[in-house]
């Protein structure tokens, strides 16, 4: 099964009018086991597994009304799958992999299946990050506004609030994929926050930020393998705080179920509002 194809510039879709799907084989994930073996053990002993990178293989053929037509859809394919750049593989609308290809599209050497008003393809690919996730982030506000307004209104002579902020730190998220995942982690500062964090409750496990955030200014956690960074963004200034992640904080993770979190900061925490977002993830689909 196979939905679409898409990246930054825009999407083909396997709509069995311009672009016909024969076969989507999402391969399988290989994993490797590292084990260690003691004196007189019999047998050894699992210590850590990782898994490896997913191959994949699209066959199909384009269908079209005249030659002009038939250069339009094969360039857009070659644009697409383009080895140099990666794209999106969609087996269905809610469900993405992202992939490399391992060479440029192929089409049939035969001028039967390759001509004016038909041409058959196959794109070869592997996928670095062999799991499969939601096309759409998840996301959950720890601290956020709560609205006074409650119909019919009625305003008092003495005047109301607008909305109250919620006084909680603490959330709890769901992961209902089937991995575990990574996050992006938004510190927003409407007043001056010193060294604000965030902690698993069950764990212990945190991450920290050894610096004073201004007023305005948001920072970006990526705790995601591989793609670890720390971004400041104030106004039209982006600087890498990566330095200012505590040493002992460790790039949090989600596994598949219930986690709590609680955020917290040395002064003024109440300025701070706390945004993650998560791809749940899957090993297949």
């Amino acid at each position: 099964m196979l939905y679409a194809i898409k990246n930054d510039d825009g999407i083909i879709k396997f709509d069995r009018q311009n672009y016909v799907l024969t076969s989507a084989d999402y391969g399988a994930i290989s994993a490797t086991h590292s084990t260690a073996k003691g004196i007189n053990q019999m047998g050894e002993r699992v210590v850590n597994t990782t898994l490896d990178t997913r191959a994949i293989e699209i066959v199909g053929f384009i269908k079209a009304a005249s030659a002009e037509e038939m250069e339009r859809k094969k360039a857009a394919l070659y644009q697409m799958c383009d080895p140099r750049t990666p794209y999106i593989v969609m087996p269905n609308e809610k469900k993405a992999l992202e992939c490399y290809s391992t060479g440029t599209v192929k089409f049939s050497a035969s001028r039967l299946t390759n001509n004016d008003r038909v041409a058959s393809f196959v794109i070869d690919a592997n996928s670095y990050d062999p799991l499969f996730r939601d096309d759409v982030l998840q996301s959950r506000k720890i601290a956020e506004w709560d609205s006074n307004f409650i119909w019919p209104l009625s305003i008092p002579s003495k005047g109301f609030t607008f909305s109250d902020r919620t006084e909680g730190l603490f959330t709890t998220i769901e992961n209902s994929g089937t991995a575990e995942t990574g996050l992006l982690l938004y510190f927003r500062a409407s007043a001056t926050v010193e060294n604000p964090s965030l902690k698993n409750i069950k764990t212990g496990e945190f991450i920290k930020l050894n610096r004073t955030l201004t007023a305005g200014e948001t920072v970006i956690i990526n705790t995601n393998y591989g793609h670890e960074s720390a971004i400041s963004q104030y106004r039209d200034t982006v600087e890498d705080v990566i330095n200012s992640v505590d040493l002992d904080s460790t790039f949090l993770q989600v596994p598949v179920g219930l986690t709590t979190f609680q955020y917290a900061a040395d002064s003024n925490v109440t300025s701070m509002t706390v945004t993650l977002y998560f791809y749940q993830k899957y090993l297949g689909v």
